[in-house]
């Protein structure tokens, strides 16, 4: 046998040979997104963003019904941060820190993603409202400037809920249609934080700052307020229905 290619030599050489590491999986490949399409994404907010206060909050109020810790559609959750980051099968990563415009979630709340469109169109008016465009550049802002997400659990914040511009949008489109002007059905009008504080002469004071429970707004709008016709067709989406929930228990100011 030649000397240099005994057994214990090539043993030895072998030994100094490192052991092949396992490859790294490779991220999902994302769909490409036309130039033009992403051209028209609402620009990112030019201002420092704050996670808990901004961010958190509008996850909470837009997603967490389909993807929180009671539900996760397409096994994605966004109360939590390894959830929030998850890489998707098609579309790359939900978040891409300092790349908004190659995060799956800025990219489906903009509709660019076919058949995507988060959150997705409700079965009512208002029930599942897209984003605005001023909701995705504060997202846009969040993720180019680092997605900054503390660690441990993130407190509610309390977001101040006023008849202007809040609820005057929201009555006017669920209820002016029997409920505004001079001939106002049951004297109850929603032209003005006044009117529907004074009630009507039907309904009599509807609402009591402060104190949703006694409050029988509440129960006309949930559709089930038996002591008036028809009402069901009184019925709000539920988001309406929290929100007027929320006013009046911050003061109905």
């Amino acid at each position: 046998m030649i000397p240099w290619l005994s057994p214990l030599r090539i043993r030895a050489a072998l030994a100094t040979v490192p052991l092949a590491l396992p490859l790294a999986q490779p991220l999902a490949a994302q769909v490409p997104i036309p130039a033009a399409a992403l051209a028209k994404l609402p620009p990112a907010l030019n201002r420092p963003v704050d996670f808990k206060t901004e961010v958190y909050p509008l996850f909470k109020s837009a997603c967490f019904k389909c993807h929180g810790p009671e539900k996760q559609k397409g096994k994605y959750r966004m109360d939590t941060r390894e959830g929030a980051f998850k890489v998707t099968g098609d579309h790359g990563p939900a978040i891409q820190a300092g790349q908004s415009s190659k995060s799956a979630i800025i990219l489906m709340a903009a509709g660019l993603i076919d058949e995507m469109l988060m959150p997705p169109p409700g079965g009512k008016p208002g029930e599942s409202d897209p984003l605005t465009p001023e909701q995705i550049g504060l997202l846009r802002a969040w993720i180019d400037q680092g997605a900054a997400w503390p660690e441990g659990p993130i407190a509610d914040v309390v977001t101040p809920v006023r008849f202007d511009p809040d609820l005057r949008k929201l009555l006017a489109a669920s209820c002016a249609n029997c409920h505004s002007g001079p001939g106002a059905e049951g004297g109850f009008s929603v032209d003005s934080l006044e009117r529907v504080l004074a009630g009507g002469k039907s309904y009599g004071k509807v609402i009591t700052p402060g104190d949703p429970r006694k409050s029988s707004l509440l129960t006309i709008l949930a559709g089930k307020d038996e002591d008036i016709p028809k009402p069901e067709a009184h019925r709000v989406p539920d988001k309406s229905l929290k929100a007027v929930e929320e006013w009046i228990r911050q003061g109905s100011k």
